[in-house]
């Protein structure tokens, strides 16, 4: 039986990690809506695709969570902080482009520059994924608030910071963690066993 091209797998693979950030963004799964934030889980898909093809194909993938998270802001954005995720209805339309596309692609590059860093430097493949998707949710937290105080003078800073500190960002990192560790270690004994 003839092998795959490997470039049509990892085409196949892109494509279905997009299709997945499209449903989790249009459906409820994706956004758990704590006013005035909503906490999303569309950074683990991105985290997964990094660490298994690469922060390369993280990025692609960051893009296409910024997109869909724009798009989503747009037309089903229900909290104020959602508001300045639209260029539409921010009334600052380069800097919701910022906002939505800059700490979206960097968590791409870091999940996957990450783990492969820490794949040579740990021992164990578990503590890499998990410490990757950790430093990574963390890393994207920070830039998209550090983004939102900088470039909009009305955001409150001080009560989001405790809403994320307190429930946004601990959530957000232990879904990644357990999540990125539970799909990516099968999968990766997955594809070594198909060649």
């Amino acid at each position: 039986m003839a092998q795959a091209n490997p470039k049509t797998v990892r085409m196949v693979q892109l494509s279905l990690l997009i299709a997945l950030l499209a449903v989790l963004t249009f459906t409820p799964l994706g956004y758990l809506v704590i006013p005035p934030v909503s906490i999303t889980f569309l950074h683990i898909p991105v985290i997964i695709g990094a660490i298994l093809l690469g922060p390369k194909d993280g990025a692609i993938l960051g893009l296409a969570f910024g997109i869909t998270a724009m798009v989503r802001a747009t037309f089903a954005g229900v909290t104020p902080v959602d508001m300045m995720f639209s260029p539409f209805a921010s009334g600052e339309p380069l800097q919701s482009l910022v906002v939505c596309l800059i700490p979206r692609v960097l968590l791409g590059v870091i999940a996957g520059a990450l783990y492969l860093a820490l794949h040579k430097l740990l021992k164990k493949n578990a503590a890499a994924i998990g410490a990757s998707a950790l430093i990574a949710t963390a890393c994207h937290t920070l830039m998209v608030l550090g983004l939102l105080s900088i470039l909009f003078s009305a955001f409150p800073l001080k009560e989001v910071w405790i809403s994320f500190i307190g429930i946004n960002c601990v959530l957000e990192m232990v879904t990644a963690v357990v999540v990125s560790v539970g799909v990516c270690i099968p999968l990766q004994k997955f594809r070594r066993s198909g060649k």
